[in-house]
């Protein structure tokens, strides 16, 4: 077994014995009586599946046929970007209280496409946007949770 091989399986099993763990302590979350609401558990379980989904798929990779040995090339990402990624996330999070979920996201989502390469306009526009009412509708209807609303208040009901 190769080195990659082993450091896979070792730590796919110490991510499950991990993710047993964590989801024998949110087995053991309290319950509320409140209808219609999420119960606290919901989101141990969501995290616990997604790693057992992440921990399996390392484990898998462990075992199948590698097809080439060749370590993949390092992406050397520019300091220029890294500086505006960072200037863009820290003017999201103080003007997210705010403009609110929607209406922070969309500059946000949108700056980071055109960081990332996208130059094309409607795609930019029409991406952040999708992305930004796709998420505030999941977690408003799905999850029942609701993000603040901020300067759209009115439209976002």
């Amino acid at each position: 077994m190769s080195n990659m091989r082993r450091r896979n399986l070792i730590a796919a099993i110490i991510l499950l014995l991990l993710c047993a763990g964590y989801a024998y302590l949110t087995a053991n979350l309290p319950t509320r009586a409140i209808e219609n609401t999420t119960q606290p558990s919901f989101f141990p379980w969501v995290v616990t599946v997604i790693m057992a989904v992440l921990s399996l798929g390392l484990l898998a990779q462990a075992f199948l046929p590698t097809i080439s040995s060749d370590t993949p090339k390092t992406f050397d990402v520019p300091a220029k970007r890294l500086i505006y990624g960072l200037v863009l996330s820290v003017a999201y999070f103080v003007s997210l209280p705010t403009l609110g979920f929607v209406a922070g996201n969309i500059p946000f989502f949108a700056g980071l496409m055109y960081l990332y390469g996208e130059r094309r306009p409607p795609w930019i526009a029409a991406g952040s946007i999708l992305i930004s009412l796709i998420v505030f509708f999941l977690f408003r209807e799905v999850f029942q949770i609701l993000l603040p609303s901020g300067i759209l208040q009115g439209v976002l009901r």
